[in-house]
């Protein structure tokens, strides 16, 4: 699996340099950061931090950032635009399901379109729930199943042998929800607008989203969930 994510390292950036790299970007990171609400001196694990999009934008804002990721063709990335930033992000090459780091040490722990890769989804979770703090939040984002957007992948995965879409499993909301550990879970389904839309529409974008959410729809392309992890006794 390393080894197909090793291949898209070079131009894996250049999606958010388009107008629906842009807006997907926007619109899920809205849903992230809802749940995450990071501040300034949180201690924040990003597992699948990819070349560090997320990871970086929370450094900026004062986070201290810990990412890990089984690429490490993503990491050398992440690292140079970390180094030509200034920013002080951690960076290691690990698997979401075995963290190289103790019990409890992380105030969040932050997954984005990461964990539909790995074999074991409840396995990923509970090893993320492991290393938060008590009291700390876990916030996940996939890609939605019975999605326009899963659709789309997996018709792009049937027809290229080497997509890296062949090894996903997109998960429902309810079944995101069923997996997340922890207390108190909540999670929203976002990106409404199908993949083939025109996305330099920004504006009819946005309000096909609002109106989808106001008709309470479950079967957005990006799901958000959080649970929190229950607080010593």
């Amino acid at each position: 699996m390393a080894e197909l994510f090793d291949e898209k390292a070079q131009d894996y950036d250049d999606w958010y340099q388009t107008p629906k790299g842009r807006l997907v970007d926007k619109i899920e990171k809205e849903a992230i950061y809802e749940y995450l609400q990071p501040e300034p001196g949180m201690e924040i694990l990003d597992v699948g931090c990819g070349t560090g999009n997320l990871s970086l934008e929370l450094a900026r804002l004062g986070v201290r950032v810990t990412g890990i990721d089984i690429s490490e063709p993503m990491l050398a990335k992440a690292r140079e635009k970390a180094r030509r930033e200034g920013l002080a992000v951690k960076f290691y090459r690990a698997d979401a399901r075995k963290l190289p780091f103790n019990d409890g040490i992380f105030d969040a722990v932050v997954s984005v379109t990461a964990l539909e890769f790995v074999p074991d989804l409840r396995e990923a979770l509970e090893e993320a729930y492991r290393v938060l703090k008590p009291g700390g939040r876990l916030v996940v984002g996939v890609i939605g199943g019975n999605s326009a957007w899963s659709r789309y992948y997996q018709e792009k995965a049937a027809k290229d042998p080497g997509s890296l879409f062949r090894h996903a499993r997109f998960p429902t909301l309810e079944e995101l929800l069923a997996s997340m550990p922890g207390e108190r879970v909540q999670g929203r389904a976002v990106l409404f607008v199908p993949p083939d839309f025109d996305f330099s529409q920004v504006e009819e974008a946005l309000t096909l989203e609002e109106k989808a959410r106001q008709q309470g729809r479950t079967d957005g392309g990006f799901l958000c969930a959080l649970s929190y992890k229950v607080a010593s006794s």
